[in-house]
Parts: structure tokens; sequence; C-alpha cells
């Protein structure tokens, strides 16, 4: 087995939904289709990680008739040190295909060598190799992340928005349609309070279980790692 970490590049590919992902405004990473595009989406979103590389190496070994071939990872995720007070085990780098359900099952066969090799490289280097298909990444959370986007060009009144945490920071962990009841007097009020409160579960000011479906009933609280002196 030979490494080269001269990525091959990305261009359009027949059938395929190709371009690049601006990532936390901090890089472009290239993506071959929609399936690859919300992966992104969904690595962004995640506080963890700390940085996505596109088709970081390729692998060259021989196949089952001796020939030799390739195979070229998708994304290696690596991940942000974890908080030592927490003592928690630090994550190992993450090396992913992403392949659709369909081809999956069709070309299996075919693929499973390239998986073993790859699985085998991860081991040897302290990673972890994962396959991801439609079923681990267009999922709910990714479904509320596509919702929470639409707010991101928002704007609101700082008062506005220290109003709200301030009162979520009182109460605790507390339904959104609650905080609409205290602090709303008039529809034009309470349209104000939630569209602010949905920006603020994008920047995370505010936190809830992602995983669910957002809607009025949705439990949120303050994020821990907002300054209370900050919200006076």
């Amino acid at each position: 087995m030979k490494i080269s970490m001269k990525n091959r590049k990305i261009g359009y590919t027949y059938g395929s939904v190709s371009g690049h992902f601006s990532f936390r405004k901090q890089k472009s990473i290239a993506f071959e289709s929609t399936l690859e595009r919300d992966l992104l989406t969904l690595l962004e979103f995640n506080d963890s990680v700390e940085d996505v590389v596109e088709q970081p190496l390729t692998i060259e070994y021989e196949n089952h008739n001796g020939r030799t071939v390739t195979y070229t990872p998708d994304f290696l995720v690596y991940f942000k040190e974890p908080d030592a007070a927490l003592l928690r085990l630090q994550r190992k780098p993450l090396l992913i295909e992403v392949k659709p359900t369909d081809k999956l099952q069709k070309y299996f066969q075919e693929l499973r060598p390239r998986f073993k090799v790859a699985t085998q490289y991860a081991h040897a280097n302290d990673m972890i190799f994962k396959i991801y298909d439609e079923r681990r990444i267009r999922t709910q959370y990714l479904k509320n992340i596509m919702f929470l986007k639409r707010y991101t060009r928002h704007e609101f009144q700082k008062e506005d928005e220290n109003l709200i945490l301030t009162y979520v920071n009182s109460i605790g962990n507390i339904s959104i349609e609650y905080v609409l009841e205290a602090l709303s007097a008039t529809r034009e009020q309470r349209t104000l309070i939630l569209n602010n409160i949905w920006h603020m579960l994008l920047h995370k000011k505010l936190l809830c279980h992602f995983d669910k479906k957002l809607n009025l009933q949705t439990e949120i609280w303050i994020n821990e790692a907002i300054e209370i002196g900050a919200l006076q």
C-alpha cells in the first residue's frame, strides 16, 4: 500500500452537482455531489469539528487481479482538542467516504476492497474510516440546520436579543411557545421574537436538541458559554 498526499482534482461529473462550500467563511471546500454538500453543512454546524480537508490523500494498492489501483476518500475531518477539565477522550480524525445508498448496494462488492484498504490505513494512522450515505446525512438534524439558515442574514436589535436571553437564562429550559407568551403582546411582536429565537439558535446563543424537529414546543436554554454580564 502506498500513500500520496496529492489529492485528485475535483471536476465536473456527469449527473452530479459540484461546487465549492464556504466553510465558516474561513476556507472553500470542493464537493462533487449534493450529498457531499449536505455533509459539509452538518460538519460546519458541529462545534467539535476543527477542520475539513477534501480528498486529502490517495491510497495505492493491488486489486484481486494484481493490478495497481488507487482510492481517494472524500474528506478528512479533524476535531478540536477536548477540554482537559472535562476529562474526555480526544476524538480521532475521521476519514470519510460519501456514497449514495443505491450505489453502495449496487456496487458494494466492487467497492469493498477500497473500503478495506481505507480502514487499514485509518487504523494504522490513528484515524477512523466511515461511510456516509443518505441515512447518516439527510437527517432531522440537517433539516433543522437548513431551516435555521434561512435566518442567517436577519438582523435584530441588541436589546431585543438580550431581553430574550435574559428571560430564558432566568427560567432555564423553556418551550419557545412559553417565551412567546411571556414576552409578546401583539402578533408583530410574536413574529419578531420567534424570528429572533431562530436566529439565536442558528448562532447557538440559545441551544436545543437539534436532532429533534423544531417547533413551538421545542425546549430551549441558554448557551453556558455566554457570559451573564453580556446579557445585561
